[in-house]
């Protein structure tokens, strides 16, 4: 039977957390952000929404790498 180390648990799930709050905040980001130039450019409700969703995309895209890399250092200190 497989020995399973608490303390090696707790350190996969702190960097599975650490990577999604990066995902998280990359996406929550550029979303606000690309909804903050729609609105300047005082686009109608329906187009600030559809920037809104290109944003978190965009935020998904940008951001899975970093994820992946938040992943990679915290797993491996």
């Amino acid at each position: 039977m497989a020995v399973i180390e608490i303390g090696g648990v707790r350190e996969l799930v702190e960097s599975a957390v650490t990577a999604i709050s990066v995902l998280g905040g990359a996406m929550a980001y550029l979303s606000g952000f690309h909804a903050a130039q729609a609105m300047a450019e005082g686009c109608t409700p329906e187009a600030v929404s559809r920037r809104l969703n290109e944003g978190i995309g965009l935020g998904f895209v940008v951001g899975s790498p970093l994820a992946i890399a938040a992943l990679i250092i915290e797993a491996w200190f």
